[in-house]
């Protein structure tokens, strides 16, 4: 047995025996320029050694456009028994075009959107994104969005979306790090907002989850980026951190994501009431910092990894720890217009770090 697995049983131990486990995040697609490959055949193999039922697939980024990518992976899910649930991709900034295969692949039976800020280069400030928004809110499908890293901040222009298109749901990705702080405390006031649970940071999904209650919450893995074996050790841990009843744990692992694909919503669940002795966004702030300080050191810049622990300490002035995340935050951007060839960049990461 390799180490993965042995992690994956011991960690997996302590869910329900009776899980019906639904991955919200996964890919197909052999020319994503990441060199990330993932065929049908790989994502069920990975599927069948973690236990898992079914997952939502779409293609990886095809740099050559998606009609083609998106028939193939409705062709897949067909193959699939039942197994796959397939979602399209567009470029937006395609325009009408986009809007147009849009309708396509829904009048053709994907039952859902993804959209990826990084992989298109794109702003949802783009006009043709309110109307994509209007499109996937009638249809009553989800839509997720690639909220991680590689790209500005979206919590504004998400919020202004879903204000303006009540029945959208939106599925935000890798736990909505890429502007934490914000959009972990937005969930309330925007009922189609949801969060899946595909990132490599312990601190970070702990930082949500102390915030978020389950019934906005969805397991994934991202896979074959990320790997069900690794995605389910660490929402288990996740659970185990969070005390979550076994009721709550089978919404997250799948009932939460069939009912959205059903065009519905979860029922409300209890908003968190377990914080760990450290503020949990500091935590997750502490973590990209770390990071940072790693990478400056080894001769990189660490901007990634500083821009992301920003994010998590815009916090409202009603925060309890707002003055300390605060300076953290003044530090980190000073840290990021630093050079990697100046004996002083990573004087401001250590700073922060001590917070």
């Amino acid at each position: 047995m390799d180490l993965l697995t042995a992690w994956f049983d011991a960690s997996t131990s302590t869910m329900p025996s009776d899980l019906d486990v639904w991955d919200a995040h996964t890919h197909t697609g052999v020319n994503d320029p990441d060199g990330v490959v993932g065929t049908a055949e790989g994502l069920l193999d990975a599927l069948d050694r973690a236990g898992h039922r079914g997952a939502v697939v779409m293609s990886s980024r095809e740099p050559g456009g998606y009609p083609q990518a998106n028939d193939r992976v409705l062709a897949e899910a067909e193959a699939s028994g039942g197994r796959l649930v397939p979602f399209l991709r567009v470029d937006p900034r395609l325009g009408d075009a986009a809007v147009e295969e849009l309708d396509r692949c829904i009048a053709a039976g994907l039952r859902g959107l993804k959209l990826h800020p990084r992989g298109e280069n794109f702003s949802f400030a783009l006009p043709v994104v309110d109307d994509i928004a209007a499109r996937v809110a009638e249809a009553r499908i989800p839509m997720l969005i690639h909220s991680g890293r590689g790209i500005p901040p979206l919590a504004r222009d998400l919020e202004r979306m879903l204000g303006a298109h009540p029945d959208l749901t939106v599925i935000l990705a890798h736990a909505g790090i890429s502007d934490l702080g914000r959009l972990s405390r937005a969930w309330d006031e925007h009922p189609g907002m949801f969060f899946d649970l595909a990132w490599w940071s312990m601190s970070s999904l702990l930082a949500l989850v102390a915030r978020v209650p389950t019934d906005r919450l969805v397991y994934a893995s991202d896979t074959p980026y990320g790997s069900p074996l690794m995605a389910g050790a660490m929402t288990a841990r996740v659970a185990v951190t969070a005390g979550w009843e076994p009721e709550s744990t089978r919404r997250v692992m799948g009932g939460n994501l069939l009912t959205l694909l059903d065009g519905a919503r979860p029922e409300a669940a209890p908003t968190p009431q377990w914080e760990r002795s450290e503020d949990s966004l500091l935590v997750a702030a502490h973590a990209d910092v770390q990071a940072a300080i790693a990478q400056i050191l080894a001769g990189g810049s660490g901007a990634e990894a500083l821009q992301l622990a920003s994010r998590a300490c815009s916090v409202g002035s009603d925060h309890r720890h707002a003055d300390v995340l605060e300076a953290v935050r003044v530090s980190i951007d000073i840290a990021d217009t630093a050079t990697p060839d100046r004996p002083t960049a990573i004087r401001s990461p250590i700073v922060a770090a001590g917070a």
